[in-house]
């Protein structure tokens, strides 16, 4: 798997395309798939990108400039399975089909209450700031929940111990032949240490009880095992060939 970014998707398809030239006869192109976030020049102050519900992405993300999170949270180590992954990290893609027309049809505090924050800011529900703490236990004055409990937030934050680095992009692939409805929605992808104590314990109580569900389809999913960085006078993959 190979990812091409660069501000302008112009580039992004040339890149592609030069790889592909210089690896014919060792490797074929078989799948592609373009995303996009928002620009540096729309967003000048860098804030959290937006998906095409129209909520923040990315609010919980953990802290990539402190080594020790990274290195529990996405970093692979020796104890953890084959010694050519040490240092690497385990990549999860999925393309999840938002019904677009389905969610513009429905009220703001429903969608609010979906996603378990406010649409504005970001931050959440019965909160003040985007970056304010997920307390899952919060309750309000009639001493109901004030984040709903089958909540997106409520179920993938949980506890605040399971945590994974998403890096995601939104995805537009025209128009629906069948049903002439939006074929778009997020291309999401997230790095972790441990698939099975990390990913899929989330995406399980995800499946069962999100209220996004009603809204959302994941129509197609892999795993990539990403090596390692390399040192000078090496090359990506060596630990392995």
């Amino acid at each position: 798997m190979v990812q091409v970014c660069a501000d302008d998707m112009q580039v992004a398809f040339h890149a592609i395309r030069n790889l592909t030239r210089i690896a014919r006869g060792k490797a074929v192109l078989r799948w592609t798939q373009d995303g996009f976030q928002r620009t540096s020049q729309a967003d000048p102050s860098a804030g959290t990108p937006r998906n095409l519900l129209g909520f923040k992405d990315g609010t919980g993300n953990p802290n990539v400039s402190d080594p020790d999170l990274m290195n529990q949270v996405v970093w692979t180590h020796n104890t953890d399975g084959a010694a050519w992954m040490n240092g690497g990290s385990y990549m999860v893609v999925r393309r999840v089909r938002m019904l677009i027309e389905v969610w513009d049809r429905s009220s703001l505090k429903d969608q609010e209450t979906t996603f378990g924050r406010y649409r504005d800011s970001g931050a959440p529900i019965g909160s003040q700031q985007e970056f304010d703490p997920v307390d899952v236990h919060a309750t309000t004055s009639a001493g109901n929940l004030q984040i709903p409990a089958n909540s997106h937030v409520a179920l993938s934050h949980g506890d605040g111990t399971l945590k994974l680095l998403r890096r995601s992009y939104s995805y537009s692939s025209g128009i629906d032949s069948t049903r002439g409805q939006l074929d778009a929605g997020l291309l999401f992808i997230s790095f972790q240490r441990d698939l099975y104590k990390q990913f899929v314990p989330i995406q399980q109580k995800l499946a069962a009880g999100d209220k996004l569900n009603e809204y959302i389809s994941n129509i197609g999913s892999a795993v990539f095992a990403c090596f390692p960085g390399v040192e000078q006078g090496r090359y990506i993959g060596d630990s392995l060939f």
